[in-house]
C-alpha cells in the first residue's frame, strides 16, 4: 500500500521500516538538496538543529564544508548559504560537502531513518523518483514535511503527482498498488489541479511566507517539473546521487 503522510507528526502512525521512503519539502529543502546534488555537491549532510550542523561542520573540518540552512525562510547568521536553490550553483558547491539544517525538511529526514532507501523528491525530479519507486519491491511511504507542523498543500500536490506517475508505471506491470487514505487524497488533489504553477505556489502558505521575506523568486525554480534527472538518496546519514551511492556500496555503477 502506498501511504502519504501529510505532516511529520503523523509519522508515528506508520511503519517506515524496510520500505522505500520519499521526503518531499517543495519549498524548499528537497528542491534545494536536489539542485545541490545535480550541480555536483559531494554530499549533503542533513542536521536537525543549528547546533548539530555546527558540530558536524567542525568534525569534518570547517574548510571542507559549506554550512547551509534557514530558520523561517531566512539564512542562518554566520552560515555560508541559505536554502534558496538559486544559491547552489555548480561554481559554488561543486565537490563540496554541504551541511544543511532547515525549519522542516531536515527534521523530517531524521524521522525517516527506518525507511530504506530514502529518496529526496520535489517537482524538479518527479520523473526520476517515480522511476526508482517503480523498481522497488515494496510500496513507498511518502512524507510531506509540511509547514511548522501543519499541512502544506504544495507538498501534498507533489506527493499526488508522484503517485500519479507511479500508477502509470505500475499499470504496465501486473496489478496496481493499493492506496492509503492520505495517498487517495493527494492523488485527488493532483488530478484536480493538473500540474503545478508559480501562481499556485505563490498562493500557498509557504509561498506567501517566502514572498514576505523577499524570496519569492525561488518559486519559479521550485515549480520546474522534471528539470533534474538525478535522484538524491539518503544513506549513512548523508545524501548523495543515487548512482554514486550504489557505486560506493556495491562497487558497480548502475547502467
Amino acid at each position: 500500500m502506498i501511504d502519504v503522510v501529510w505532516t511529520i507528526s503523523e509519522l508515528e502512525q506508520f511503519s517506515a521500516q524496510d520500505r522505500p521512503g520519499v521526503l518531499i519539502d517543495v519549498l524548499r529543502a528537497s528542491t534545494t538538496m536536489t539542485t545541490a546534488i545535480h550541480n555536483g555537491a559531494r554530499a549533503v549532510v542533513p542536521a536537525a538543529s543549528i547546533e548539530e550542523a555546527l558540530r558536524i561542520g567542525n568534525s569534518i573540518g570547517r574548510d571542507n564544508v559549506l554550512l547551509c540552512g534557514e530558520r523561517q525562510g531566512v539564512r542562518i547568521e554566520g552560515f555560508d548559504l541559505g536554502n534558496s536553490p538559486s544559491e547552489f550553483t555548480a561554481g559554488v558547491i561543486r565537490q563540496r560537502t554541504i551541511v544543511m539544517t532547515t525549519t522542516n525538511g531536515t527534521r523530517a529526514l531524521k524521522l525517516l531513518s527506518g525507511a530504506s532507501p530514502v529518496f529526496i523528491g520535489a517537482f524538479v525530479n518527479l520523473r526520476a523518483v517515480a522511476r526508482e519507486l517503480s523498481r522497488a519491491e515494496r510500496d513507498p511511504l511518502i512524507v510531506c514535511a509540511g509547514l511548522d507542523g501543519r499541512v502544506s498543500v504544495d507538498d501534498a500536490l507533489c506527493a499526488g503527482m508522484l503517485i500519479e506517475r507511479c500508477l502509470k508505471k505500475r499499470s504496465k506491470r501486473a496489478g496496481a498498488p493499493e492506496l492509503g487514505d492520505g495517498a487517495i487524497a493527494a492523488l485527488a488533489l493532483a488530478r484536480q489541479q493538473g500540474t503545478v504553477s508559480v501562481d499556485f505556489l505563490r498562493d500557498t502558505a509557504a509561498g506567501q511566507a517566502l514572498e514576505r521575506v523577499g524570496l519569492g523568486e525561488d518559486l519559479a525554480l521550485c515549480a520546474k517539473v522534471d528539470s533534474i534527472l538525478e535522484v538524491p538518496i539518503l544513506r549513512d546519514s548523508q545524501i548523495t546521487r543515487l548512482e554514486l551511492a550504489e557505486q560506493t556500496a556495491d562497487g558497480v555503477k548502475r547502467k
